[in-house]
């Protein structure tokens, strides 16, 4: 990857461009010191396999480049997708070739700075940005974002935001997140037993899409074991000793503001059988 001259923001574009733009501050319709280079289509191709890109998604792409990345996702599957780059002679380019592809219904191109952009409909964003800049951008994807959105990033990681899955080809890496929703706190619920109605808390702790904690049970305090959280998706299972017999609580939900609703199973005891679970936060 060679780069030329650096200017106060460096643009690597998962479309295909590795490029040079200068500040925000800028007038966007001053023409950047440019070098970009093309993603390899291979690359482009496993992260939309990675993202599972469909119809329905709306693909927003962080500094275009040529606009291939969201051009593949609409005539390979049918996606609708904005390309955003501050250099005009992307944005032509990226016109040019969506219209070759047959897909200019479907996909637009903006010039712009990718870090004014109003991203907040996007169910997939596609980035290729240095490593400073991901963290730049980290807090408006976690903020903006809704739940369940997907994050791919070629060759560059999110520092301590460790992805959800990663590949490779050749040399060339990539990532793969998806924006958690905010789980943290404390949630409490009750299940019917033949004692009657016995309350549980869950006090959950997060860093990105992991979560830790512990729940109070009628009887102990346990850690949550094999706890997830998937965008809005979230399980774990309580294992403890109701009357001195153990049981296992499997329970899946999804995070719907300050409420958790879902499913819990439980295979023995007091509280057998699959119930559905609400918990409020």
């Amino acid at each position: 990857m060679r780069v030329l001259k650096a200017a106060s923001r460096l643009a690597l574009c998962i479309a295909g461009s590795v490029a040079l733009s200068m500040s925000s501050g800028l007038a966007q319709s001053r023409v950047p010191d440019v070098h970009y280079e093309p993603t390899p289509q291979p690359i482009v191709e496993e992260l939309l396999k990675m993202a599972e890109v469909n119809r329905k998604d709306i693909i927003y792409d962080l500094g275009c480049g040529d606009g291939r990345f969201v051009i593949t996702a609409a005539k390979k599957y049918g996606a609708r997708g904005v390309g955003i780059d501050i250099d005009p002679e992307r944005i032509k380019d990226s016109r040019r070739n969506a219209r070759l592809a047959g897909v200019q219904d479907r996909v637009k191109f903006i010039e712009g700075d990718l870090f004014e952009t109003d991203f907040r409909e996007a169910t997939v964003v596609a980035l290729y940005l240095l490593p400073d800049l991901n963290l730049q951008l980290r807090p408006a994807l976690l903020k903006d974002l809704k739940p369940g959105t997907r994050v791919v990033s070629h060759e560059f990681d999110m520092h301590d935001w460790m992805p959800d899955k990663m590949g490779k080809w050749g040399r060339n890496r990539y990532y793969y997140w998806v924006v958690p929703a905010d789980a943290s706190g404390k949630w409490t619920w009750t299940l019917s037993s033949a004692k009657g109605a016995e309350q549980f808390v869950l006090e959950l702790t997060q860093k990105f899409q992991d979560i830790d904690g512990k729940i109070m049970t009628p009887v102990s305090t346990v850690a949550p074991l094999e706890a997830y959280l998937i965008g809005k998706e979230i399980g774990f299972v309580l294992r403890y000793r109701p009357e001195g017999k153990p049981v296992e609580m499997r329970f899946k939900g999804k995070v719907e503001g300050n409420t958790l609703n879902g499913f819990v199973e439980v295979d023995t005891g007091p509280y057998s059988g699959r119930h559905k679970w609400t918990a409020r936060r």
